[in-house]
């Protein structure tokens, strides 16, 4: 060893060592972090999709070219808390002539007017839920 510039020779037993500590080290930190925010299908608590039924109707009042929809409905199903958004349509046209999101809470009806956006046809309007959360 003598007049060895560049240290003892390398020992590939440590750096090998080093790798499979590391690489056990991450697993443990992996797991840690996936039992602490949940698996799907795991034991920890997740939200799963609302089940639910739901009725909507709605009529329209028109003055001249305005309108104004009221819409009522109602929604059953296991959760507590719904927001149910409802969009009016042109029957013959299908167009979106209004929108109305409502959180129900504590019960299991829900209802109000909107302003219809455009003149409604002769056809009439058609009420549809667009979105459950």
């Amino acid at each position: 060893m003598a007049n060895d510039e560049y240290g003892s020779p390398p020992h590939p037993r440590r750096k090998t060592y080093m790798i499979i500590a590391l690489g056990v080290l991450g697993f443990l930190g992996l797991f840690a972090v996936l039992s602490l925010i949940g698996v799907p299908g795991g034991s920890a608590p997740s939200l799963g999709p609302k089940s639910y039924r739901t009725n909507v109707d709605c009529q329209v009042n028109t003055v001249g070219s305005q309108g104004t929809v009221t819409i009522s409905g109602t929604i059953t199903g296991d959760a507590t808390s719904y927001s149910v958004t409802v969009e009016v349509l042109d029957a013959a046209s299908h167009q979106r002539i209004g929108v109305q999101t409502f959180e129900v809470r504590g019960t299991t009806s829900f209802g109000g007017n909107t302003a219809a956006q455009v003149p409604v046809g002769p056809a009439g309007i058609e009420c549809k839920i667009a979105k459950v959360a």
